[in-house]
């Protein structure tokens, strides 16, 4: 395949050199799109805004802000620390117990927010109750970070649902699809920390344990158990859509502090309301600047190019060309967050994957699953940079404390790829 050929694979190269160039992402999508667009003349510029409108137009995608806004409102109803102590009385004496601890919370929080910076930004003081119960400080920050990958998985999850929109796959059936892949990061990544405490014989919390104390924990973090037991619940009881189940998070999480925790006051609204718009407003860039670049891939027929190097790379045989695709979206979760990875690698790899026979939802599961090590990833890896910035240490100290909790996902995501039952279970259980 000549690269200098095909107008897709150069608008692919021009965005890496911009993105080295330390272009934002979104700037260096829309420029070689543009580039490409105008000097191979794709289309006439009056189809820009066409293409722009046509990438976020659409109800399922309303869901994204509404799950935005809810994340934010979770990391201040104080949720975060009901669940982390109900964990820790739980797992408290077990080896690695606080460890755990945050493994778990954060697949709480993923399933309530959806979002993986803010369940960083609700766990983030775990990693200085870590480092004073005698934790090492750069286990303590790569934990953090690793726990914050679930958001990306568990449903309900924003990547799901933009992966369901450019697939056109049924966002319920990827919702179901990620409750194994998360139940398999949470087990691989907590036998890792159980081992690892033990052999370094890492503190245990000491507890004093009672009934009316475990009521107490239990009866504050209900509330918060709960939340993903009506959002899920309601969306496969077919009460409300996955969108409709957005609105019910916020409303709920709105209700469940204004009568509970009390902790966001109606003067800090306009402020969390802005904060989830700026975010809200770089995911919606990004989708629109992506655009261009898929069209471009789809009418240069990029996609079927790709498809027919995967095919001969792999001799149509359906365990290479599943680890190839591994390796290719691992590589590309290194340096693109997850949402323009998925905008502009499902087009390009999901031809690949139906021609050897790989259902459209279990790539799903496997696409989100992969790029959930993103986030902890080096070079980029922003969850894993936010915990280094909480606690003060080098990014280089951090990201090698983070490369077993890789390994980690790298094994429990080859659990996801080749065994398929593990996955479509929970699908199949909830059809």
């Amino acid at each position: 395949m000549d690269i200098f050929a095909s107008s897709g694979i150069v608008a692919l190269v021009l965005f890496f050199v911009f993105l080295l160039a330390s272009f934002p992402i979104s700037v260096a999508l829309g420029l070689a799109g543009l580039v490409v667009f105008a000097y191979n003349q794709i289309a006439p510029f009056t189809t820009l805004p066409q293409i722009f409108s046509g990438a976020i137009d659409s109800f399922t995608l309303l869901a994204i802000p509404l799950f935005i806004i809810a994340g934010n409102m979770i990391a201040q109803t104080g949720i975060a620390g009901k669940l982390v102590y109900l964990a820790q009385f739980i797992l408290g004496r077990v080896p690695g117990g606080l460890a755990i601890t945050v493994i778990v919370a954060g697949a709480f929080l993923g399933a309530l927010s959806g979002s993986n910076v803010a369940a960083i930004a609700a766990l983030g003081f775990m990693i200085a109750a870590m480092q004073k119960a005698g934790y090492p400080i750069g286990f303590s920050c790569a934990t953090v970070a690793a726990g914050c990958t679930f958001g990306v998985v568990i449903p309900p999850s924003i990547n799901l649902i933009l992966y369901g929109v450019i697939a056109n796959a049924s966002i319920p059936a990827l919702f179901a699809a990620g409750i194994g892949p998360g139940i398999i990061l949470a087990s691989v990544l907590c036998t890792y920390i159980y081992i690892v405490a033990k052999k370094k014989k890492f503190p245990t919390a000491e507890f004093e344990r009672s009934w009316p104390e475990f009521r107490r924990a239990f009866k504050d973090a209900f509330w918060g158990l709960m939340a993903p037991v009506i959002i899920l619940g309601g969306i496969y009881g077919g009460i409300f859509t996955a969108t409709e189940a957005a609105a019910v998070a916020v409303m709920y999480v709105f209700i469940i502090d204004r009568f509970v925790y009390r902790q966001i006051r109606f003067i800090d609204y306009p402020y969390l309301m802005l904060q989830s718009g700026l975010t809200t407003g770089v995911v919606m860039l990004i989708l629109a600047m992506s655009s261009i670049l898929s069209f471009i891939l789809m009418v240069d027929g990029t996609a079927m190019q790709v498809r027919e190097w995967l095919l001969t790379a792999s001799g149509g045989s359906t365990v290479i060309m599943l680890l190839l695709v591994n390796f290719i979206l691992f590589i590309a979760g290194a340096f693109l967050d997850p949402v323009s990875a998925i905008y502009l690698l499902v087009p390009l790899l999901l031809p690949s994957i139906q021609a050897v026979g790989v259902d459209t939802v279990h790539f799903g599961a496997i696409m989100t699953t992969n790029l959930s090590m993103a986030h902890i990833t080096p070079p980029i890896g922003l969850a894993l940079y936010l915990a280094s910035q909480i606690a003060g240490i080098p990014f280089t100290k951090a990201a090698k404390a983070v490369l077993p909790f890789v390994a980690c996902e790298v094994v429990a995501l080859m659990i996801v790829t080749f065994i398929p039952s593990f996955t479509m279970f929970f699908v199949k259980l909830l059809a």
